[in-house]
């Protein structure tokens, strides 16, 4: 045998060897780091919602103010004065006002004693005196605890004296002011005028009555 077949059968031998080995390695792989190096983000904590009723809570510069109640119907008691400048007759006052807005009306009602007499004579205002009457009102200031008042209408006065009475026709203007308290559930005011009245048609038994003034201060309260 020659040495050429001795080198062809060795290398056909290792052939033979390398085909008939299972192949034993598995695949390879690549590891970067560890799979759990980064936590699991925690669960996301929902907050509450808010009720829809829930006021929003904004700056207090933009919030508009609070306005304030107002009554459509507003009934008033209080002191009240008469003088035609020679004295004072003290009594009481009512009335009932109408309306919310700028503009409104009153029905009023004044029950106060007379000046009394003056130098041994009786004043134009007797003994007794009583005016009722309606205006038309104007609020000039609306909105506001403060609200500014003019009015103007018509009365009927009565004059008690010792020895006679007698009616008279009036026209009346009213100035005055009120004031709101605040409340949330009413519309209460204290408030403070001045009435003029000048007469117009008038009963022969008072007919030295001229002119004469209410001043008075009331509480309203509206519902």
């Amino acid at each position: 045998m020659s040495w050429r077949c001795v080198v062809l059968g060795g290398v056909a031998g290792a052939l033979g060897l390398l085909v008939a080995a299972p192949a034993s390695a598995g695949e390879a792989s690549v590891t970067v780091g560890s799979p759990n190096r980064f936590a699991e983000p925690p669960a996301r904590v929902m907050a509450p919602e808010e009720p829809p009723s829930a006021p929003r809570v904004v700056d207090d510069r933009f919030v508009p103010a609070r306005e304030l109640r107002r009554s459509s119907f507003r009934l008033e008691l209080g002191p009240t004065a008469i003088t035609t400048g020679k004295g004072f007759g003290l009594g009481v006052g009512a009335s009932a006002s109408f309306g919310s807005g700028s503009v409104g009306g009153r029905l009023s009602a004044a029950w106060t004693r007379g000046e009394g007499t003056s130098n041994g004579s009786v004043a134009v205002t007797g003994d007794a005196v009583g005016q009722y009457g309606g205006e038309i009102t104007l609020d000039l200031l609306k909105r506001g605890p403060v609200h500014p008042l003019v009015g103007m209408g018509v009365a009927l006065v009565h004059v008690s004296r010792p020895d006679t009475s007698g009616f008279a026709g009036v026209g009346t203007g009213r100035i005055g002011v009120e004031y709101a308290l605040g409340f949330d559930d009413a519309d209460v005011r204290i408030g403070a005028d001045v009435t003029g009245g000048l007469i117009g048609p008038v009963d022969s038994d008072v007919k030295d009555l001229r002119a004469y003034a209410l001043a008075g201060a009331h509480i309203a309260i509206g519902f």
